[in-house]
Protein backbone atom coordinates (compact mmCIF):
# COMPACT_ATOMS: atom_id res chain seq x y z
CA UNK A 1 0.00 0.00 0.00
CA UNK A 2 1.25 3.53 -0.77
CA UNK A 3 1.37 6.19 1.39
CA UNK A 4 -1.74 9.16 1.34
CA UNK A 5 -0.85 11.51 -0.81
CA UNK A 6 -3.07 14.18 0.52
CA UNK A 7 -1.90 15.76 4.28
CA UNK A 8 -4.78 17.54 6.24
CA UNK A 9 -4.10 19.88 9.42
CA UNK A 10 -6.09 18.46 12.42
CA UNK A 11 -6.36 21.91 14.06
CA UNK A 12 -8.34 23.10 11.60
CA UNK A 13 -11.75 21.60 10.54
CA UNK A 14 -11.41 19.21 7.16
CA UNK A 15 -14.80 19.08 5.74
CA UNK A 16 -15.72 16.07 3.63
CA UNK A 17 -19.00 17.06 1.32
CA UNK A 18 -21.30 15.00 -0.86
CA UNK A 19 -23.35 16.40 -2.86
CA UNK A 20 -25.68 13.76 -4.69
CA UNK A 21 -29.52 13.69 -6.30
CA UNK A 22 -32.19 12.55 -3.67
CA UNK A 23 -29.19 12.08 -1.01
CA UNK A 24 -31.00 11.12 2.10
CA UNK A 25 -28.07 10.71 4.46
CA UNK A 26 -24.08 9.52 4.45
CA UNK A 27 -22.45 7.37 6.92
CA UNK A 28 -19.09 7.61 7.10
CA UNK A 29 -16.85 4.91 8.26
CA UNK A 30 -13.47 6.40 10.41
CA UNK A 31 -10.34 4.78 11.20
CA UNK A 32 -7.56 6.41 12.96
CA UNK A 33 -4.45 4.62 13.61
CA UNK A 34 -0.48 5.18 14.43
CA UNK A 35 2.36 3.05 13.74
CA UNK A 36 2.48 1.19 9.85
CA UNK A 37 0.35 2.09 7.29
CA UNK A 38 -0.50 -1.66 7.20
CA UNK A 39 -1.78 -1.49 11.01
CA UNK A 40 -5.24 -0.39 9.82
CA UNK A 41 -7.72 -0.70 12.53
CA UNK A 42 -10.12 -3.40 11.22
CA UNK A 43 -13.54 -1.75 12.52
CA UNK A 44 -13.94 2.17 12.35
CA UNK A 45 -12.95 4.44 15.38
CA UNK A 46 -15.87 6.83 14.92
CA UNK A 47 -18.83 6.40 12.70
CA UNK A 48 -20.88 9.53 11.66
CA UNK A 49 -24.23 10.21 10.37
CA UNK A 50 -24.86 13.60 8.39
CA UNK A 51 -28.52 14.02 6.83
CA UNK A 52 -28.58 15.78 3.53
CA UNK A 53 -30.15 19.20 2.99
CA UNK A 54 -32.35 20.68 1.22
CA UNK A 55 -29.97 20.73 -1.56
CA UNK A 56 -28.95 17.46 -1.59
CA UNK A 57 -25.91 17.87 0.04
CA UNK A 58 -24.23 17.12 3.65
CA UNK A 59 -20.54 17.75 5.37
CA UNK A 60 -18.69 16.40 7.90
CA UNK A 61 -15.74 17.68 9.21
CA UNK A 62 -13.36 14.87 10.69
CA UNK A 63 -10.86 16.92 11.38
CA UNK A 64 -11.89 17.56 15.27
CA UNK A 65 -12.03 13.52 15.43
CA UNK A 66 -8.27 12.64 14.17
CA UNK A 67 -7.22 15.25 16.46
CA UNK A 68 -7.50 13.60 19.26
CA UNK A 69 -5.45 10.45 18.20
CA UNK A 70 -2.28 12.53 17.42
CA UNK A 71 0.46 14.72 20.28
CA UNK A 72 3.32 15.80 18.98
CA UNK A 73 6.21 14.90 21.29
CA UNK A 74 9.68 16.41 22.28
CA UNK A 75 12.64 14.68 24.34
CA UNK A 76 15.30 17.69 23.06
CA UNK A 77 15.54 15.77 19.74
CA UNK A 78 12.79 16.80 16.80
CA UNK A 79 10.07 14.61 16.52
CA UNK A 80 6.85 15.13 14.79
CA UNK A 81 4.13 12.34 15.20
CA UNK A 82 1.10 11.69 12.24
CA UNK A 83 -1.16 9.92 12.22
CA UNK A 84 -3.24 7.96 9.54
CA UNK A 85 -6.65 8.63 8.92
CA UNK A 86 -8.42 6.66 6.55
CA UNK A 87 -12.84 7.29 5.85
CA UNK A 88 -15.16 5.19 3.95
CA UNK A 89 -19.01 6.50 2.63
CA UNK A 90 -21.76 5.41 2.30
CA UNK A 91 -24.88 7.04 0.74
CA UNK A 92 -27.89 6.31 0.94
CA UNK A 93 -30.68 7.37 -1.40
CA UNK A 94 -34.60 8.35 -0.90
CA UNK A 95 -36.86 5.73 -2.28
CA UNK A 96 -33.97 3.36 -2.67
CA UNK A 97 -35.16 -0.08 -1.36
CA UNK A 98 -31.14 -2.19 -1.46
CA UNK A 99 -28.97 -1.31 0.82
CA UNK A 100 -26.17 0.89 -1.32
CA UNK A 101 -22.45 -0.20 -1.29
CA UNK A 102 -19.62 1.65 0.12
CA UNK A 103 -17.61 3.58 -1.69
CA UNK A 104 -13.75 2.86 -2.21
CA UNK A 105 -11.61 4.09 1.37
CA UNK A 106 -9.91 6.78 1.11
CA UNK A 107 -7.01 7.50 2.91
CA UNK A 108 -5.35 10.84 4.63
CA UNK A 109 -1.97 11.52 6.62
CA UNK A 110 -2.87 13.97 9.45
CA UNK A 111 -0.55 16.44 11.12
CA UNK A 112 -1.43 18.65 14.34
CA UNK A 113 -1.36 22.19 11.97
CA UNK A 114 -3.76 24.68 10.86
CA UNK A 115 -4.89 26.60 7.98
CA UNK A 116 -5.44 30.31 8.34
CA UNK A 117 -8.61 32.09 7.64
CA UNK A 118 -7.38 32.96 4.29
CA UNK A 119 -6.56 29.88 3.43
CA UNK A 120 -10.07 28.78 3.17
CA UNK A 121 -11.62 25.59 3.50
CA UNK A 122 -9.39 21.76 3.34
CA UNK A 123 -5.41 23.69 3.45
CA UNK A 124 -3.33 22.17 1.37
CA UNK A 125 0.57 23.05 1.55
CA UNK A 126 2.09 23.98 -1.54
CA UNK A 127 5.59 22.81 -0.64
CA UNK A 128 7.09 20.01 0.92
CA UNK A 129 9.59 22.05 3.09
CA UNK A 130 7.28 21.94 6.38
CA UNK A 131 8.04 25.37 7.50
CA UNK A 132 7.10 29.00 6.19
CA UNK A 133 10.07 30.87 5.31
CA UNK A 134 13.07 29.57 2.92
CA UNK A 135 15.22 31.59 5.18
CA UNK A 136 16.36 31.06 8.62
CA UNK A 137 19.29 32.74 11.10
CA UNK A 138 21.15 30.58 13.26
CA UNK A 139 23.91 31.34 15.75
CA UNK A 140 27.00 30.83 14.76
CA UNK A 141 28.58 27.32 14.99
CA UNK A 142 24.84 25.47 15.60
CA UNK A 143 23.39 23.13 13.72
CA UNK A 144 19.89 23.57 12.06
CA UNK A 145 17.27 20.04 11.46
CA UNK A 146 14.89 21.15 9.00
CA UNK A 147 11.52 19.19 8.60
CA UNK A 148 10.48 17.80 5.05
CA UNK A 149 7.69 15.38 3.87
CA UNK A 150 9.49 12.39 3.42
CA UNK A 151 6.75 10.56 1.17
CA UNK A 152 8.89 12.02 -2.11
CA UNK A 153 12.37 12.94 -0.71
CA UNK A 154 14.90 10.82 -2.47
CA UNK A 155 17.94 13.24 -1.28
CA UNK A 156 19.93 16.23 -0.20
CA UNK A 157 22.47 18.43 -1.18
CA UNK A 158 24.60 20.53 1.75
CA UNK A 159 26.09 23.64 0.20
CA UNK A 160 28.19 26.27 1.48
CA UNK A 161 29.38 30.01 -0.04
CA UNK A 162 33.32 29.47 -1.52
CA UNK A 163 34.74 32.59 -0.38
CA UNK A 164 32.14 33.98 2.09
CA UNK A 165 29.11 35.04 1.85
CA UNK A 166 27.97 36.17 -2.12
CA UNK A 167 30.41 33.91 -3.50
CA UNK A 168 29.44 30.91 -5.02
CA UNK A 169 27.61 27.64 -4.09
CA UNK A 170 29.47 24.92 -3.68
CA UNK A 171 28.25 21.12 -2.26
CA UNK A 172 30.27 19.56 -0.17
CA UNK A 173 27.91 16.58 1.01
CA UNK A 174 25.08 14.57 -0.63
CA UNK A 175 22.74 12.28 0.04
CA UNK A 176 20.72 10.35 -2.60
CA UNK A 177 18.58 7.14 -2.66
CA UNK A 178 16.01 8.08 0.25
CA UNK A 179 13.21 5.71 0.34
CA UNK A 180 9.72 6.37 2.44
CA UNK A 181 9.19 4.85 5.16
CA UNK A 182 5.41 3.83 5.78
CA UNK A 183 4.94 4.88 9.53
CA UNK A 184 3.80 7.86 11.35
CA UNK A 185 6.36 8.63 13.28
CA UNK A 186 8.72 8.89 9.94
CA UNK A 187 6.64 10.85 8.41
CA UNK A 188 9.00 14.28 8.51
CA UNK A 189 12.43 13.95 8.06
CA UNK A 190 14.68 15.72 10.01
CA UNK A 191 17.84 17.14 7.68
CA UNK A 192 20.62 18.38 9.66
CA UNK A 193 22.64 21.11 8.11
CA UNK A 194 25.83 20.03 9.35
CA UNK A 195 28.23 17.24 8.31
CA UNK A 196 32.02 16.57 8.77
CA UNK A 197 32.45 20.07 10.82
CA UNK A 198 31.01 22.20 8.17
CA UNK A 199 27.63 23.97 8.81
CA UNK A 200 25.86 24.54 5.76
CA UNK A 201 24.83 27.86 4.16
CA UNK A 202 22.27 26.34 1.74
CA UNK A 203 20.26 22.67 1.93
CA UNK A 204 18.97 21.64 -1.12
CA UNK A 205 16.16 18.90 -1.30
CA UNK A 206 15.49 16.54 -4.16
CA UNK A 207 11.87 14.87 -4.71
CA UNK A 208 10.72 12.28 -7.27
CA UNK A 209 7.74 14.25 -8.16
CA UNK A 210 8.60 18.54 -7.93
CA UNK A 211 11.85 20.58 -8.68
CA UNK A 212 14.01 20.94 -5.82
CA UNK A 213 13.38 23.06 -2.84
CA UNK A 214 16.04 24.76 -0.62
CA UNK A 215 16.38 26.47 2.78
CA UNK A 216 19.24 29.33 3.12
CA UNK A 217 20.84 29.54 6.46
CA UNK A 218 22.07 33.02 7.66
CA UNK A 219 24.54 32.64 10.88
CA UNK A 220 24.65 35.32 13.58
CA UNK A 221 28.28 35.78 14.55
CA UNK A 222 29.17 34.93 18.64
CA UNK A 223 28.03 37.93 21.06
CA UNK A 224 27.91 37.78 24.84
CA UNK A 225 24.11 36.39 25.01
CA UNK A 226 24.98 33.54 23.90
CA UNK A 227 22.42 31.40 22.49
CA UNK A 228 18.84 29.75 23.21
CA UNK A 229 16.83 27.24 21.11
CA UNK A 230 13.38 27.83 21.12
CA UNK A 231 11.55 24.68 19.65
CA UNK A 232 7.77 24.81 18.63
CA UNK A 233 4.97 22.93 17.02
CA UNK A 234 4.60 25.26 13.78
CA UNK A 235 1.52 26.12 11.81
CA UNK A 236 2.14 22.38 9.13
CA UNK A 237 2.87 19.92 12.38
CA UNK A 238 6.44 19.96 12.86
CA UNK A 239 8.46 20.59 15.40
CA UNK A 240 10.59 23.94 13.87
CA UNK A 241 13.59 25.47 15.83
CA UNK A 242 15.07 29.08 16.65
CA UNK A 243 18.06 30.69 17.48
CA UNK A 244 17.42 33.52 19.65
CA UNK A 245 20.42 35.17 20.79
CA UNK A 246 19.37 38.73 22.63
CA UNK A 247 19.03 39.32 26.35
CA UNK A 248 17.78 36.28 28.71
CA UNK A 249 16.10 37.10 31.73
CA UNK A 250 14.38 35.14 34.45
CA UNK A 251 11.93 36.15 36.86
CA UNK A 252 10.01 33.99 39.21
CA UNK A 253 6.18 34.57 40.47
CA UNK A 254 4.73 33.00 43.78
CA UNK A 255 1.37 32.01 44.21
CA UNK A 256 -0.77 31.00 47.56
CA UNK A 257 -4.05 30.68 48.98
CA UNK A 258 -4.17 31.96 52.55
CA UNK A 259 -6.79 31.61 55.73
CA UNK A 260 -7.16 32.47 59.29
CA UNK A 261 -6.98 29.66 61.55
CA UNK A 262 -7.91 29.05 64.93
CA UNK A 263 -4.58 29.30 67.29
CA UNK A 264 -6.41 29.32 70.67
CA UNK A 265 -6.53 26.22 73.21
CA UNK A 266 -7.74 26.01 76.31
CA UNK A 267 -7.76 29.74 76.66
CA UNK A 268 -4.17 30.37 75.46
CA UNK A 269 -2.18 30.45 72.34
CA UNK A 270 1.71 30.62 71.20
CA UNK A 271 2.44 33.92 69.72
CA UNK A 272 5.34 32.25 67.30
CA UNK A 273 2.29 30.15 65.54
CA UNK A 274 1.15 32.06 61.97
CA UNK A 275 -2.96 33.01 62.34
CA UNK A 276 -2.34 33.71 58.77
CA UNK A 277 -2.12 30.75 57.44
CA UNK A 278 -0.53 30.27 53.78
CA UNK A 279 -1.83 27.12 52.24
CA UNK A 280 -0.62 25.66 48.71
CA UNK A 281 2.27 28.16 47.89
CA UNK A 282 3.95 27.64 44.43
CA UNK A 283 5.43 29.61 41.86
CA UNK A 284 5.98 29.93 37.99
CA UNK A 285 9.63 30.83 36.43
CA UNK A 286 8.96 33.65 33.65
CA UNK A 287 11.27 34.27 31.10
CA UNK A 288 12.30 36.96 28.74
CA UNK A 289 14.05 36.96 25.51
CA UNK A 290 15.25 39.04 22.84
CA UNK A 291 15.14 37.43 19.14
CA UNK A 292 18.34 39.36 18.31
CA UNK A 293 18.23 41.18 15.17
CA UNK A 294 16.34 39.46 12.27
CA UNK A 295 15.21 39.50 8.99
CA UNK A 296 11.60 40.46 8.24
CA UNK A 297 11.42 37.33 6.31
CA UNK A 298 11.76 35.41 9.48
CA UNK A 299 8.05 36.83 10.81
CA UNK A 300 5.89 34.45 9.50
CA UNK A 301 7.91 31.73 11.79
CA UNK A 302 7.48 34.38 14.80
CA UNK A 303 3.76 34.31 14.20
CA UNK A 304 3.73 30.80 14.18
CA UNK A 305 5.32 30.33 17.50
CA UNK A 306 3.30 32.62 19.09
CA UNK A 307 -0.10 30.30 17.72
CA UNK A 308 1.60 27.11 18.88
CA UNK A 309 0.37 25.07 21.98
CA UNK A 310 3.35 23.27 22.63
CA UNK A 311 7.06 25.30 23.14
CA UNK A 312 10.38 24.41 24.58
CA UNK A 313 13.39 25.53 25.25
CA UNK A 314 16.78 24.47 25.65
CA UNK A 315 18.84 26.69 28.04
CA UNK A 316 22.13 26.33 29.40
CA UNK A 317 22.08 26.32 33.28
CA UNK A 318 24.37 29.08 33.67
CA UNK A 319 21.30 31.79 32.70
CA UNK A 320 18.48 29.97 34.91
CA UNK A 321 19.87 30.96 38.54
CA UNK A 322 20.96 29.24 41.26
CA UNK A 323 18.39 26.42 42.60
CA UNK A 324 16.01 26.55 39.42
CA UNK A 325 17.59 23.53 38.60
CA UNK A 326 20.61 21.15 39.49
CA UNK A 327 23.34 21.65 38.14
CA UNK A 328 23.54 18.56 36.58
CA UNK A 329 24.00 18.72 33.03
CA UNK A 330 24.86 21.96 31.21
CA UNK A 331 21.59 22.42 29.52
CA UNK A 332 18.20 22.00 30.15
CA UNK A 333 15.11 21.41 27.80
CA UNK A 334 12.01 23.31 29.55
CA UNK A 335 8.74 22.82 28.57
CA UNK A 336 6.80 26.59 28.59
CA UNK A 337 3.64 28.79 27.21
CA UNK A 338 3.83 31.56 25.10
CA UNK A 339 2.44 34.24 27.51
CA UNK A 340 3.60 37.71 24.80
CA UNK A 341 -0.19 37.59 23.56
CA UNK A 342 0.69 40.60 21.21
CA UNK A 343 3.43 41.89 19.62
CA UNK A 344 3.57 44.19 16.78
CA UNK A 345 4.86 42.81 13.40
CA UNK A 346 7.72 44.73 12.24
CA UNK A 347 9.18 45.18 8.50
CA UNK A 348 12.23 47.20 7.68
CA UNK A 349 10.30 49.78 6.19
CA UNK A 350 8.88 51.32 9.34
CA UNK A 351 11.16 50.26 11.86
CA UNK A 352 14.78 49.80 9.99
CA UNK A 353 16.08 46.71 12.35
CA UNK A 354 13.69 44.55 14.00
CA UNK A 355 13.77 42.80 17.34
CA UNK A 356 11.17 40.81 19.29
CA UNK A 357 11.01 40.36 23.14
CA UNK A 358 8.86 37.79 24.29
CA UNK A 359 7.82 36.27 27.02
CA UNK A 360 7.18 32.41 28.41
CA UNK A 361 6.17 31.09 31.37
CA UNK A 362 7.31 27.48 32.25
CA UNK A 363 4.97 24.95 31.22
CA UNK A 364 4.83 23.13 35.15
CA UNK A 365 5.02 24.50 39.00
CA UNK A 366 8.42 25.33 40.60
CA UNK A 367 7.54 22.66 43.17
CA UNK A 368 6.71 19.35 41.91
CA UNK A 369 3.20 18.73 42.59
CA UNK A 370 3.07 15.43 40.04
CA UNK A 371 0.65 12.97 41.79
Amino acid sequence: MALPTKEIFLRSPYWVTVSQANLDYVICDLRIWTGALSAEPANPDVKLRSTAGLENTTSMDIGEFARDFVEVSFSGTEESNAVFISYQLTKYIKGAVSEPTPEAKVYLTGLDGYGTFQDGVNFQWYNKIMMSDSTVTMYNDTPMYIPVLQNNLTGYKLQRYAAGYGGALSTYHTVTGLTPVENTANMIKYVISLNGGIYADRVVFNFNDISDKYVDIDYEQCNKHGNTQLYFVNRLGCVQEISLFGRFDVSIEAESEKYKRNLLVNGSYTNTRHQDYTLNKNGKITMSINSGWRSEEENDTFIEMMMSEQVWIKVNSSKLGRGWVPKTQNTWTIPVNVSSNSSKIKNALNDKLINYNFRFEAAHDWINTVR
